[in-house]
């Protein structure tokens, strides 16, 4: 196991390279809440490398919320702090979720608005800089594998960005990846995403991500039904 993944960093790396693409790392720990059967609340943090996993890039907090209106449409928004050497940004988003799912897959649509500043401030705006403004259409189809705990999933992300003068394409991602549910709400994930950036200066990139989730609405009902067995 542990010689197929060297080669598969090898094998990214190398296509990378002859590509003119940048190979990166993401470290994803993340914790989730379901308040009730309407809303949940999530906390994710990332910690990225850059320059063929060589550089730090950034850390990444964000908080968000979800809101199920019914078992196939849901409502999202959150907020997302960045940070770096270099610079630190800050972001709004808002989605919109519709789920279907046809036995064992699951098909998903993610409509989001995502608005990102250094500053929320309409004098920088005006003098320096104007926020990024990006709609992204997002399209998961996601698999769980028969009598496992696995599930498999790929995703193809659409960039359109919003300027004062012009809406354009901007670029492309796409997402393969799969998921492990372990025991008291632990999920464990691995993906790699090519990002394709239509500009002259051939910025693409590989993006390998390991997640780590704890659903802490499901580590406390699996330690209640441990006690009452015990009792």
């Amino acid at each position: 196991m542990t010689k197929k993944i060297r080669f598969l960093f090898l094998l990214i790396g190398c296509f990378g390279f002859a590509q003119d693409t940048d190979t990166q790392l993401r470290l994803s720990p993340s914790l989730s809440y379901k308040i009730n059967k309407k809303w949940k609340v999530d906390f994710n943090y990332r910690y990225a490398l850059e320059k063929d996993v060589s550089t730090f890039q950034a850390s990444v907090f964000q908080l968000s919320g979800e809101y199920k209106i019914n078992k196939r449409i849901a409502l999202e928004a959150g907020y997302r702090y960045t940070t770096s050497f270099e610079n630190d940004n800050q972001r709004l988003f808002a989605s919109f979720i519709f789920d279907y799912k046809i036995k064992k897959f699951t098909l998903t649509s993610r409509t989001r608005y995502q608005f990102s500043t250094p500053y929320f401030n309409a004098d920088y705006w005006n003098e320096f800089k104007e926020p990024n403004q990006y709609l992204r259409q997002k399209f998961t189809v996601d698999y769980n594998i028969p009598k496992s705990k696995a599930s498999v999933y790929f995703s193809p992300e659409f960039f359109i960005k919003l300027e004062s003068n012009e809406v354009k394409y901007h670029r492309t991602r796409y997402q393969f990846g799969s998921d492990y549910k372990l025991k008291y709400g632990n999920t464990i994930g691995l993906s790699i995403m090519y990002e394709d950036r239509l500009n002259p200066t051939k910025t693409d990139r590989f993006i390998i991500t390991t997640k780590y989730n704890l659903s802490i609405d499901e580590l406390v009902k699996k330690l209640n039904k441990k006690e009452k067995k015990k009792g």
